[in-house]
């Protein structure tokens, strides 16, 4: 049974979704509910944020969640809506409290994001926050106000040494140069694959590598570009060419949003994209509303100009941007832009 309802054309719809998981599996050591119905602690909250993201970083997690407005039934033991008033109002409330956290933590770390959603229970709206905490850095636990904290349960207590030392020993690795041991190359797209080829010959542009290229396998021509290492693929090479049916092999299976937003702020369309990622910015540029603006340059002509809304490299330039800097995401796409 769900523990709540709501609209499948909702905004932020894909964060009800995971409301829904996080209630089903609370116990998890990076999620903490409160019911938070008025204010809150602050330097409890700061606690609790130190204690998420390092116990986030000893799961291999990239993140972990505190929500406010969920409480618990205290015959059954299961989690209920309730709803929050905390920082009710202008949404520089949220803003400007990501910044009041920032001052007390490790490298100013704060939240990913504060979103604000509205679940139903019987017909009823109630206001739940979701605050998005970063996962300690490699090598760097995350303090607040100088002090480590942990998960104990339901309590927060200091960071044992031997899980600081654990922190603190991890060597810094490239995520995307690790390999996937269960991929293999049956895994991958072959149309993914082959313009990869194309696109990889296209920007050496000289005969002999193209002759080279051709005259390989799909395993050689991967390993030469580092995508595949002692016949496993990696986990840039399964994002980039890899087949949308074997993202499970991923921790946490990658995609890509497009929403379309109307005058009214809500969502009217929605795209999603999976893997094979080689393409992606052309799929999700495809949905880019780039309009035609004509006008006229000066009074001495009567023929107007004609100029596209977005320049189109630009906008490229700006998604593969998007893509490029995020944490997973470094260094996959040297060898095709």
């Amino acid at each position: 049974m769900p523990y709540f309802e709501y609209s499948k054309s909702v905004k932020d719809i894909e964060y009800y979704e995971i409301l829904e998981n996080l209630m089903k599996r609370w116990e998890y050591e990076i999620v903490e509910f409160k019911e938070a119905k008025g204010g809150y602690d602050t330097d409890k909250i700061g606690r609790y944020f130190s204690a998420i993201s390092n116990e986030a970083n000893l799961r291999q997690q990239q993140y972990g969640w505190l929500v406010f407005g969920v409480g618990e039934e205290q015959k059954t033991k299961t989690k209920k809506i309730v709803g929050t008033a905390y920082k009710k109002g202008d949404n520089s409330l949220l803003e400007r409290f990501k910044y009041e956290i920032s001052r007390d933590t490790t490298n100013g770390m704060t939240f990913y994001d504060i979103i604000e959603i509205f679940p139903s229970v019987n017909g009823k709206e109630y206001r739940v926050l979701m605050f998005k905490i970063p996962a300690a850095a490699t090598g760097i636990p995350t303090d607040w106000k100088t002090n480590y904290y942990e998960r104990a349960g339901e309590s927060l207590v200091p960071l044992k040494q031997y899980k600081i030392d654990a922190i603190r020993s991890q060597e810094r690795r490239d995520w995307s140069k690790r390999v996937l041991e269960q991929a293999g190359i049956e895994h991958l797209d072959k149309d993914a694959v082959a313009l990869a080829r194309e696109k990889y010959k296209e920007k050496m542009n000289q005969e002999h590598i193209s002759e080279e290229v051709d005259s390989m396998s799909d395993e050689q021509f991967l390993t030469k570009l580092k995508l595949m290492i002692n016949g496993k693929i990696t986990h840039a090479g399964m994002l980039l060419l890899g087949n949308s049916d074997y993202d499970y092999m991923f921790q946490s299976a990658p995609s890509i949003m497009w929403r379309l937003y109307g005058a009214d702020n809500m969502d009217r369309d929605y795209a999603i994209f999976k893997i094979p990622f080689i393409n992606v910015v052309d799929k999700v540029f495809a949905k880019v509303r780039n309009l035609t603006y004509r006008y006229m340059p000066n009074q001495m002509t009567l023929f107007p100009m004609e100029t596209e809304q977005y320049d189109s490299w630009l906008m490229r330039e700006l998604l593969n941007n998007c893509i490029a800097h995020t944490n997973c995401w470094r260094n996959l796409w040297r060898h095709f832009i």
